[in-house]
């Protein structure tokens, strides 16, 4: 029988230029997520000092793009609107932080930013500045999830009590959206729906899934 050793040889080849490929690429997805880690880590400290230094909060740091041109963004919040101001001036202190420590050897770019509208409610300052806003709330339980939109009255460290919305009219506006007395919402499949007002709707804060403070029109 002929022997074929090229094959068997380009075939072991094979297999050690894909091993090689494959090992590069986790090694430089490792360095990139360890340059992420390290950035965020090392800023952390200094960014909660400035924020508190203001009044507000560090809720966190994301860092983005390659090591060589990072994006980093810091998120502030607080009882009190986020001012131009306030994101300048920790801009200008974070930045000399950086440059100081040579955190980054290349350019980088600093956007020190207030959170969006979708910003979950997680902890308890979020929850006491929210006191009478409509939020949605999320949770699960008896292995079943459930929405219900409402304002929130209470919280506590255990739980949070919610007074729902109760629709003004039984005709659906659109498939997911109902007039309410808080003005028209768009609900989940899983809703509660309440035609009538209820008492508090009272949910264990190890239930929640996701809880956001929502626009109200009356």
């Amino acid at each position: 029988m002929r022997k074929r050793p090229l094959l068997k040889k380009d075939g072991y080849c094979q297999k050690i230029f894909w091993r090689d490929i494959f090992s590069r690429f986790h090694k430089r997805r490792t360095m990139s997520t360890t340059f992420k880690t390290t950035i965020s880590d090392i800023l952390t400290k200094p960014a909660a000092r400035l924020a508190q230094a203001r009044g507000l909060h560090l809720l966190r740091i994301q860092v983005r793009g390659t090591e060589s041109a990072p994006v980093i963004e810091v998120l502030l919040d607080g009882n009190r609107a986020i001012t131009i101001d306030d994101c300048e001036t920790v801009s200008k202190e974070m930045s000399s932080e950086i440059d100081s420590v040579k955190l980054v050897k290349g350019n980088y770019r600093l956007d020190v930013m207030s959170p969006g509208l979708e910003e979950p409610l997680v902890e308890d300052w979020q929850f006491e500045r929210s006191l009478g806003r409509l939020v949605e709330a999320q949770y699960r339980e008896d292995a079943e999830h459930h929405t219900v939109h409402g304002h929130l009255r209470t919280y506590t460290e255990k739980e949070i009590a919610i007074e729902p919305v109760h629709v003004k009219k039984p005709k659906i506006l659109k498939p997911n959206r109902v007039t309410t007395d808080s003005g028209p919402i768009a609900f989940e499949k899983d809703e509660q729906l309440y035609d009538e007002p209820v008492e508090l709707v009272r949910i264990d804060r190890k239930h929640l899934v996701k809880v956001i403070a929502q626009p109200e029109f009356a």
